[in-house]
Order: structure tokens, then C-alpha cells, then sequence
């Protein structure tokens, strides 16, 4: 496996799915508007890596 796919399997296991898992087990009830808040930039901040990094690499600078 090549290091940046790694990356990304990483980022999405470790930031998006926890994130997600939040939302989907309906925690965002119990807990404060701002945690709530905040758990979304988590997701927001994964999307965001997997997008800029998830580009395929200009292979013509090689």
C-alpha cells in the first residue's frame, strides 16, 4: 500500500468514522450545541484532507 493511500485510509478511519459514528448513534442529543459544532469541523477537516490529498499526483513532474 503506498503512503498516501495509508493517509487516507487513516484519516477515514481515524477522523471521519468516529465523527460519523457520532451523528448516526444519535449522541449529538446528549451533548452541548458547541460539542455538536465541533464534531461537524471534525468531518468538515476529514472531507477536506481526503479531497486535497486524494487527488491523483501529477505524474509529468516524475
Amino acid at each position: 500500500m503506498k503512503n498516501r493511500n495509508l493517509f487516507l485510509l487513516l484519516v477515514f478511519i481515524c477522523v471521519l468514522a468516529p465523527g460519523i459514528h457520532y451523528f448516526v448513534a444519535g449522541r449529538q442529543f446528549d451533548h452541548t450545541t458547541l460539542r455538536n459544532v465541533l464534531v461537524g469541523v471534525q468531518i468538515l477537516g476529514g472531507i477536506a484532507l481526503l479531497l486535497l490529498y486524494g487527488r491523483k499526483a501529477d505524474r509529468s513532474k516524475a
